[in-house]
């Protein structure tokens, strides 16, 4: 269960029981080439160089941050917090912590994004200095969630702060797998959230971050969003967040998947 420390925005939950994890194969394939009355046997690579493994640094070590017992950071706004379930403070990211036996520090303040400042309109509150103030952490994963709450600045401006923001937390912690996770709104809020969904997409794909997109996938439409959104229209209530957890964690599993780009011959 979720242990909240005293500094009221974190929440350091510990390990429970692992799960198995499927085993992953490779496969090496036999040429056998005749040419005029002779043959020979060539050894060739399991990708052919038409068609490269999508080897990226989120493959190589993906599977190892998303491990049970890693060190995962969650920066967020108050869908980070858990505004909108039946207490207040158990959301998205203390529910997957838990599914993924993750030891996460977990860092939400309402009303804040990449630049909008919350309530106390203070930039302590945006999340480069929030990244900026967990130093010391050594963790294998790091999710920064958000924000809707980013619409008061242009999608150029947006953009460039959310790039500046990655690169940080990328600068900061080297070994780490940084991940955006963008809005993820009820409808009808969800299409609101488009043009920022797609500066905070930008911004990752500048920073060499990949990026979570709830919008562009319809994770919540006109028809699932009656079951999953809060009274007030703007968060998500018990089963949303327990819904929004499985997608994200599925998400993320999905970037230990190397896949074959393959370009015609």
């Amino acid at each position: 269960m979720p242990r909240r420390t005293d500094d009221g925005g974190r929440t350091v939950l510990g390990r429970v029981p692992t799960r198995t994890r499927r085993p992953t194969t490779s496969a090496v394939a036999l040429g056998l080439m005749a040419l005029g009355v002779g043959a020979f046997v060539v050894l060739l690579p399991s990708v052919s160089d038409a068609c490269q493994p999508a080897t990226t640094p989120v493959s190589a070590h993906a599977e190892a941050a998303l491990d049970p017992g890693s060190r995962v950071l969650i920066v967020g706004d108050s869908y980070t917090t858990g505004r909108g379930s039946s207490d207040g403070n158990h959301g998205w990211a203390q529910m997957i912590s838990e599914n993924e036996s993750w030891r996460s520090t977990i860092d939400g303040i309402p009303g804040s994004g990449y630049v909008n400042r919350a309530a106390t309109d203070s930039v302590q509150n945006t999340y480069l200095p929030r990244i900026e103030s967990h130093a010391d952490l050594d963790p294998d994963l790091v999710l920064v969630q958000g924000s809707q709450n980013d619409w008061t600045v242009s999608t150029r401006e947006l953009r460039k702060v959310v790039t500046a923001t990655l690169r940080q937390a990328e600068e900061q912690w080297p070994d780490a797998l940084v991940v955006a996770i963008g809005p993820s709104a009820p409808a009808p809020l969800s299409t609101a959230t488009t043009n920022i969904s797609d500066a905070v997409g930008a911004g990752a794909r500048a920073a060499g971050v990949p990026y979570v997109d709830a919008v562009d996938a319809q994770w919540f439409t006109e028809f699932n969003s009656r079951s999953y959104a809060a009274a007030d229209g703007e968060h998500l209530d018990d089963a949303g967040y327990r819904y929004l957890a499985r997608r994200i964690a599925a998400s993320l599993h999905d970037l230990t998947e190397t896949t074959a780009e393959c370009q015609p011959s």
